[in-house]
């Protein structure tokens, strides 16, 4: 229950809107109920007078006021039904769009260090599936509970003003329906929920992976396997809904079956005490009417409480991921870099896990401003690390890193990211525009920005080509353009950010000789009067430096 009482504090901004759809909710039950009651008695006592009027007996009955207060309930009711739903859903949505808010901002500080040990597939289902599974905490738990509880409450009431032992019956009953069967079901099910959620994580990823290597799978003759490990995924999340569902199943009979009993009960005793002239005919098949209205109110609870548990499991894994500690501490006092400088690595050891090898030994690195730097090595020497720890996606272990004289542990993420546009070895595409690929750079770019970027990057052939020029969908992950075409889009969003430190990863792997030497050419351009640092195995991007360093068993010496 502490993983659903965490999440309050994200619904306090809209309370007053989910205060209202409580109230509207509760209002229009109650509508619903007298409505019920109140058509019980009305036709009971029309009936009654219409009976005794023939005899010569007098009745005097007021038969317009009921009649307005019907209609009135009719369509205070209807409205109000139509209203609710429009508030606690425009409620439930506002904190849905808080919650992916907040759990997005949570997830940034641990990128990429802790983000790098997840599936992908698991986090898109962390932002989609189990935050909306988050939505049952007001619209299926919360608010049914609060409506159950002062709804009962009001209409036990109402039946204590005419007979005591009737309401406190009814008072039995509902506890029995709206507390002891619904939670011992949410006991019995609570196992198989926490199975569905994990079992739907499971099948979400596999397929989204399966999807992601159609390609691979088919060419390796791999896709009938990987479909029959699919479908036993499926299989067996089935299997655990379908036992689920039973207990909902058996939870909603047994409930309905004492609903039935309770109703007939009433007859019997609101019949005695008729017997014992303590109520009239009409008040007697009011009492009536009125338990068979008042079980609308707690009826949702047994499908609530099924909900618990799952809701239960998609908060736990959503509060294990935020409460992560993040890898980058922000300084509290941070110093505001000012000028660009030189980079000064100092005596760094750094390791990914205090279980593994040291990937990096003491290393002594300066690197000036304006100076051109390759580090070479073997793959998994290590180069890679070395890059992204100047960009400090991690903190070394050992040793420190400044810039411009600023130890970078007093300098915020934001402020150092200015200072550097990164070039990797795989260029990453969003399924966007190429325009709004280049944007993310510079959002603000002008158009002649824009253009001078591309020709730059030596874009502008390859764009006039194109129908929609800059406005051409790309794909995801840029599928729909070249390895060299996707490159050269990824030059022009470094030329469009202008940053005084260029850091570049392998960046000519996996292109033809012909691209490699546009690019290179590209490059040396961008670079003429900036700080450069690549890293690299191919001697072809050497002629961009005036010294390299190699890298080797986590030891870094100039040749």
């Amino acid at each position: 229950m502490s993983d659903l009482l965490f999440f309050l504090k994200l619904f306090k901004p809209y309370k007053a809107w989910l205060i209202a759809g409580i109230f509207l909710s509760l209002i229009t039950s109650l509508a619903s109920i007298t409505l019920l009651t109140l058509s019980g008695w009305f036709i009971t006592s029309s009936a009654i007078a219409g009976v005794l009027a023939p005899d010569g007996i007098a009745v005097t009955f007021n038969f317009l006021q009921p009649a307005a207060e019907i209609r009135g309930l009719a369509i205070i009711r209807t409205f109000g039904r139509y209203t609710e739903r429009l508030i606690t859903h425009e409620a439930t949505f506002r904190v849905l769009a808080e919650i992916r808010t907040w759990f997005f901002a949570k997830l940034i500080p641990l990128a990429p260090g802790y983000l790098a040990s997840q599936r992908s597939a698991d986090l898109l289902h962390n932002i989609t599936q189990d935050i909306d599974a988050l939505d049952a905490l007001y619209l299926r738990l919360g608010a049914p509970i609060i409506i159950a509880f002062l709804g009962s409450l009001i209409v036990i009431s109402f039946i204590a003003s005419y007979s005591m032992q009737l309401s406190l019956f009814v008072c039995f009953v509902l506890l029995i329906t709206a507390v002891i069967i619904p939670w011992i079901y949410n006991f019995l099910g609570r196992q198989g929920a926490k199975q569905i959620t994990e079992q739907t994580v499971k099948f979400k990823i596999a397929q989204i992976e399966v999807l992601q290597n159609i390609t691979e799978l088919k060419a390796f003759n791999a896709y009938k396997r990987f479909k029959t490990m699919l479908l036993g995924l499926s299989d067996k999340l089935l299997n655990t809904q379908s036992s689920n569902n039973q207990l909902t199943a058996q939870s909603s009979a047994l409930t309905l079956l004492i609903y039935q009993l309770t109703v007939a009960a009433s007859l019997i005793a609101s019949a005695w005490l008729f017997q014992q002239h303590n109520i009239s005919a009409a008040v007697f098949v009011m009492l009536v009417f009125c338990v068979l209205a008042i079980f609308e109110l707690v009826l949702p609870l047994s499908a609530a409480m099924q909900m618990l548990a799952k809701t239960q499991a998609s908060a736990q894994r959503i509060r294990h991921i935020v409460e992560q500690k993040p890898l980058i501490a922000e300084p509290v006092n941070p110093q505001k870099i000012i000028n660009t400088g030189a980079i000064r690595i100092k005596n760094l050891s750094f390791r990914y896990t205090e279980q593994s090898d040291w990937v990096l030994k003491n290393i002594q690195l300066d690197i000036p401003q304006g100076s051109k730097t390759a580090i070479i090595g073997e793959s998994g020497a290590g180069k890679s690390t070395l890059l992204q720890l100047i960009l400090r996606f991690y903190d070394a272990q050992q040793g420190s890193i400044e810039y411009s004289g600023i130890d970078y542990k007093k300098i915020t993420s934001n402020n150092l990211m200015e200072q550097f546009a990164v070039l990797s070895q795989r260029t990453e595409l969003f399924a966007a525009t190429i325009k709004q690929n280049l944007l993310i750079a510079k959002p603000k770019a002008s158009n002649s920005e824009i253009d001078q970027a591309i020709q730059q990057a030596g874009l502008d052939k390859f764009i006039k080509q194109l129908p929609e020029g800059l406005n051409t969908w790309i794909g995801e992950h840029g599928s729909k353009v070249s390895g060299g075409e996707a490159r050269r889009i990824a030059l022009a969003r470094m030329y469009l950010k202008d940053a005084p430190i260029l850091l570049l990863d392998e960046p000519t792997e996996g292109l033809d000789q012909a691209t490699e030497n546009d690019v290179l050419a590209t490059l040396e351009q961008i670079a003429k009067h900036k700080t450069l640092v690549m890293v690299t195995h191919r001697k072809a991007g050497l002629k961009l430096v005036d010294r390299v360093f190699k890298l080797g068993q986590g030891q870094l010496f100039r040749i």
